[in-house]
């Protein structure tokens, strides 16, 4: 027998004890994420666990898994984990400061990660959490992005988001809250949350095989089923609650500034294309669907001022819709094998004169075996992102809705206001939508230093600070003497004050 078997395999299972870091971490990671001890609330926020060297395109960049604190939504203090990936760049240029992008909602792996690692950027996404970005909600993310925003190798000036489905709602509601950004880049996301939720939900009985049989009628919605149960359950009460508002896109779009580039399908079953706008809707066949079956948004649903689409609630001029055709040939996307050719190549259309670039693939009507996409589509988004990331960060991302949230963030107070019901138990309590005090303070004036670096920027911020109401000057009367040198040296000692 081998009496050092069970001792090694001991050594193994305490190194992979939660919070407790797995091996030695490369030299030039542990100098850039050196804590290792408990994390904070906001210096030493993240703990670093563990770190590996992975390839990037033939360079050595590196993954790094990180534990955190954050307030959930009825406040409670809890850890959660989150990964970073490290560019080669910050490796061969130690005293670089790169991009970043956070993968928002669900978990991007090393392989989703290394076309942004090869452009330079640091990518910062969620780790093994249990939940559904939409059965967990915004907090842990939030606290992701501020957390690696302010790491000194960060540049806060360059900041992209991006995500798909429940990570297409998070991004939106973090570009909603986050300032200044560079871009966002959304796809399919849910725009009215208790919309989104209810028809999932109350569809999967049809959802469901029908009597005698064992094959299910709609089994892409029927998949999804679960994460509507994790939603109902985070808020704790009907779908047609105030609170499902607060937590959709739909109730944040005046704080949304950044150039957006966001993706939707007409044949889309899991994100009907009913809450962008009804004149996308194709109709479907009803006789392949059980009786009743419906995408129709009803009023039934709150809206904002009565509005209850995107296209209904962004300001005029605000955005440009870009219908894309299928193409000639398309290749169905196959539940039971891979796709039978290759992908459709689009380029993304976008406006630059625009914050909202829509684009609308016509993949026709909702059919009931298709998920979000009904064909193989390979988009190109690049044209959208390089052109994003060589304007930079404009004055005009700052708004007076923009400084405003901002202001309230300082005091503490949410955009948009929730009641919930966590588990569906006890009376309704006010919802925490926002990080710990000090961490949104600090990433306030993070941002709002990094914006003021420009001489034009930081005149439009004293000029619609100045307007603020006085409630709402968090920063007192007014930000220095209203020079660009004075703004900049009144955000300094508010940073050095914190």
């Amino acid at each position: 027998m081998n009496r050092s078997a069970p001792l090694a395999a001991l050594a193994v299972s305490l190194a992979l004890l939660p919070g407790r870091p797995t091996q030695a971490a490369p030299e030039w990671v542990e100098r850039l994420l050196p804590h290792t001890g408990a994390a904070g609330r906001l210096e030493n926020r993240l703990r670093r666990l563990d770190a590996v060297e992975i390839d990037v395109a033939g360079r050595r960049g590196a993954m790094v898994t990180v534990e955190l604190r954050y307030p959930e939504l009825d406040g409670r203090d809890t850890t959660a984990r989150a990964r970073i990936f490290l560019p080669p760049a910050l490796r061969e240029g130690p005293t670089r400061r790169a991009p970043l992008v956070h993968n928002a909602g669900y978990e991007a792996d090393a392989g989703a990660a290394s076309g942004m690692l090869a452009q330079g950027f640091v990518v910062s996404t969620p780790h093994a959490h249990p939940l559904n970005p939409l059965g967990r909600g915004v907090n842990l993310d939030r606290a992701i992005l501020h957390a690696v925003r302010a790491l000194p190798f960060v540049d806060p000036l360059r900041v992209g988001l991006t995500g798909g489905s429940a990570g297409g709602w998070m991004a939106l509601m973090l570009a909603a809250d986050t300032f200044p950004l560079m871009w966002a880049m959304p796809d399919v996301p849910p725009i009215h949350l208790g919309y989104n939720g209810a028809f999932i939900a109350e569809h999967q009985e049809m959802a469901a095989p029908a009597a005698g049989s064992t094959t299910p009628r709609m089994p892409v919605l029927l998949a999804v089923g679960g994460i509507m149960v994790q939603a109902r359950a985070h808020y704790g009460v009907p779908f047609e609650h105030p609170a499902y508002l607060a937590a959709s896109p739909l109730a944040h779009l005046d704080t949304v500034t950044a150039p957006t580039l966001v993706t939707f399908s007409t044949a889309d079953l899991l994100v009907p294309i009913d809450q962008v706008s009804p004149r996308y809707v194709r109709r479907p066949d009803l006789s392949r669907f059980p009786q009743g079956f419906s995408t129709a948004m009803t009023p039934r649903f709150p809206g904002v001022r009565g509005r209850r689409t995107l296209i209904e609630a962004l300001p005029r001029g605000s955005f440009e819709v870009a219908v894309v055709p299928a193409p000639a040939n398309p290749v169905p996307l196959r539940l039971d094998a891979p796709p039978a050719g290759p992908p459709a190549q689009v380029r993304l259309p976008f406006t630059p004169s625009r914050t909202w670039s829509i684009v609308v693939l016509d993949e026709g009507p909702v059919e009931p075996a298709v998920g979000h996409f009904k064909y193989h589509w390979a988009p190109d988004r690049e044209p959208f992102r390089t052109w994003a990331e060589a304007r930079g960060v404009q004055a005009d991302q700052l708004t007076a809705p923009k400084l405003e949230r901002m202001m309230k963030r300082l005091r503490g107070e949410p955009w948009r206001p929730l009641r919930v019901r966590p588990g569906g138990e006890g009376p309704e309590i006010a919802g925490n939508v926002l990080d710990w005090p000090e961490a949104e303070r600090a990433d306030v004036l993070l941002g709002m230093r990094a914006f003021a670096q420009d001489d034009v920027r930081a005149e439009r911020l004293a000029r619609l600070y100045a307007r603020l109401p006085g409630r709402l000057r968090a920063l007192g009367p007014r930000l220095g003497d209203g020079t660009p040198a004075g703004v900049r040296a009144a955000l300094d000692a508010a940073m050095r004050a914190r």
